[in-house]
């Protein structure tokens, strides 16, 4: 089997990518793997001493087949830097495994996403293969080893170069576009009102949501990705230190690792379980503030609440 190499964004986190290093090298795969780590120049003076670090270590990993240091020399952004990154990469590999600095891997994760590449490489209608299993309950007789879920989860995902590159990671306002037609809009949220949010915003330029405009190329094209039943990754970023996990530590985002060490049993793609996503549906709702929150988030009567919380303040 060819191995896809591993490609790692950081910026000062040192600590963060300690973990995410000692989880990968765990794996038996590691060894015969290749490794990439992206290190972000410093947009403050006070940051360099952090990097400086951080690629001083980085020098210093082993455990892989070969480890590139990627070092920018002006800071550029975790998304532009990171594509380039891809972009360069992707003229020598037809796929790769990416990472954030702040995820933490089962021991067989290179296993499942390699096994998983070649299982579905020529499935066209398989954008990626994504490590993260939420919490949700999954229907009791429910026995596969996999899921397939029409999104996807940037928490460990491995895709193949045709699928990356047909992507249009270029802003435009999907906003609009989508409420041109009111039953599009209505199912491309459909995985959860949270969408809203990141949608509206990537739109008006407030941020650059890479996944989001992945999710909309996915939707477009009736894609999916592949997920498994037992979770090979967590994320350990939200403790203030990342650009979008906030400072508030959630129950959800570090479930138990899949320490089964088991060959993973993948099944072709013949459509969606439909229980398995309403519950993945109604998890979302719940961790991103219930009933309420999804009637009246993203609405006028937030935007006016809003506006008169910071007037109070």
């Amino acid at each position: 089997m060819k191995y896809a190499p591993i490609i790692i964004s950081v910026y000062d986190r040192l600590d963060h990518l300690k973990k995410c290093i000692e989880s990968l090298q765990k794996n038996e795969l590691a060894c015969y793997s290749e490794l990439y780590v992206i290190s972000d120049a410093a947009y403050k003076e006070e940051h360099i001493p952090l990097i400086d670090a951080v690629r001083t270590y980085i020098n210093g990993i082993t455990g892989f087949k070969k480890v590139y240091p990627v070092f920018r020399e002006r800071n550029m952004g975790g998304n532009q830097s990171i594509r380039l990154a891809y972009q360069n990469i992707l003229q020598i590999y037809d796929s790769f495994i990416s990472l954030e600095d702040d995820i933490v891997v089962s021991s067989d994760f290179l296993q499942y996403m390699n096994t998983a590449l070649e299982f579905y490489k020529n499935d066209e209608r398989i954008f990626s293969i994504c490590g993260f299993k939420a919490p949700f309950l999954l229907p009791k007789d429910y026995k596969g080893d996999v899921y397939f879920y029409p999104c996807n989860s940037p928490w460990g995902i491995a895709t193949w170069k045709d699928r990356w590159e047909s992507v249009n990671h270029d802003y435009f306002d999907r906003y609009s576009e989508l409420k041109k037609d009111s039953e599009k809009y209505k199912a491309f949220t459909s995985i959860g009102f949270y969408i809203k949010g990141i949608l509206q915003a990537d739109s008006r330029k407030k941020i650059v949501a890479g996944d989001l405009r992945v999710y909309y190329h996915m939707f477009q094209h009736n894609m999916c990705s592949v997920f498994p039943v037992v979770s090979k990754t967590q994320n350990w970023g939200f403790d203030g230190t990342g650009e979008h996990c906030g400072n508030k530590e959630v129950w959800w985002a570090k479930p138990e690792l899949d320490t089964r060490n088991q060959p993973t049993k993948f099944i072709p793609f013949n459509g969606y379980n439909e229980e398995l996503l309403l519950n993945h549906r109604k998890f979302q709702d719940k961790i991103n503030g219930g009933l309420i929150a999804k009637w009246l988030k993203y609405t006028w009567v937030h935007r006016l609440w809003k506006k008169i919380k910071k007037v109070l303040a």
